[in-house]
């Protein structure tokens, strides 16, 4: 069986140089689940960004997922002056190869408009050819969110990675008891999805609960 590829862009955070620290989390998973392998590199502005997505192969179908800050749907792997507008990202996730991304997960603070989540995401799935973008609304904990994020790779796109078929029945009905199990924190982080399915976008959660 074939192994579900991530490949995580992380920001510089609080520092100057590398310190990644989502990594570890994703060894752990790696080690436990054994069905997942891991490209990490480090970004600091949308050359960056734009470098590492053209390089990702044709027909990989990775989980594309940024760490790092993030305010008023705007990313800051580091710090104030890296600020990369959704508009940049759009230009640079273009450089992505047919089939290359399938899941786009941001890690990140208030990388998604609540009172416009699918104008927010939609962009992105057209441009990028994925499945899926996701992100969350509101300013989050890192250890709720780090969860959160894990349980989406693990439940939701590696079932879908190693699907042979390219239906998205199953990644609907994983999606949705995703969001099921999860209930309290993803309502307390404002997580949002937008899922291409064959015929519709699917928002998930189909409302954000105050």
């Amino acid at each position: 069986m074939k192994k579900a590829r991530i490949v995580i862009l992380e920001g510089t955070w609080w520092n100057t140089h590398e310190v990644p620290l989502v990594l570890p989390y994703f060894h752990a998973l790696e080690i436990s689940h054994r069905e997942i392998d891991i490209s990490h590199r480090t970004f600091r502005n949308a050359d960056d960004v734009s470098y590492y997505v053209s390089r990702i192969p044709k027909n990989s179908g990775v989980f594309l997922y940024f760490a790092c800050h993030g305010v008023d749907s705007e990313l800051k792997p580091a710090g104030e002056r890296s600020r990369i507008s959704w508009e940049a990202l759009q230009e640079v996730l273009s450089s992505a190869k047919d089939g290359a991304i399938s899941f786009i997960h941001f890690g990140c603070c208030e990388m998604v408009r609540s009172g416009a989540r699918r104008e927010t995401l939609e962009p992105l799935l057209d441009i990028s050819g994925a499945k899926w973008v996701s992100g969350y609304t509101n300013e989050i904990g890192w250890l709720e969110s780090m969860l959160l994020d894990l349980a989406l790779v693990s439940q939701v796109f590696v079932p879908f990675s190693w699907a042979s078929d390219g239906r998205t029945a199953q990644l609907k009905r994983r999606a949705t008891k995703f969001v099921e199990n999860y209930e309290h924190l993803a309502r307390q982080l404002g997580f949002s999805a937008l899922c291409r399915l064959t015929n519709k976008d699917l928002l998930i959660p189909s409302r954000l609960h105050s």
